[in-house]
């Protein structure tokens, strides 16, 4: 019957120094690189589409408003030239206001002098001529 002897041996590689391959670690650096100018331009391009994609969005809604301004101009315009239609205003003034036309005993004239402030302390009746 053979007989097996293993002889153990601790074996401390806490002295061991590896070298540093520098053509290794320039290749790692130049990838890291390389992909993160990848990653960067990527990301640029998703955001250029995405405000390409928003702003035609706003363009779209822009021209909607100026659209309805516009329509709403034309409307209030429309009102504004019936409103001011002298038939209309007459037709008021005589119905609801109760006016009529002056007779020519009704209508003042006043001059320039007439309108100015006498000075204080002076009666009314010696500014008015």
């Amino acid at each position: 019957m053979p007989y097996e002897v293993v002889f153990e041996k601790r074996l401390n590689n806490g002295n061991i120094h590896r070298d540093v391959d520098a053509n290794q670690r320039r290749q790692y650096f130049l990838v890291t690189c390389l992909s993160a100018v990848f990653m960067i331009g990527l990301l640029l391009y998703g955001w250029q589409q995405y405000r390409w994609i928003e702003l035609g969005y706003q363009i779209e809604s822009a021209k909607e408003k100026r659209a309805e301004m516009l329509e709403y101009q034309k409307r209030l315009v429309l009102e504004r030239d019936s409103q001011a239609r002298d038939e209309r205003i007459d037709l008021i003034a005589r119905e609801q206001l109760g006016m009529v036309t002056a007779v020519p005993g009704q209508i003042v004239t006043l001059r320039q002098r007439d309108l100015m402030i006498p000075e204080p302390g002076t009666p009314l009746s010696a500014s008015k001529r």
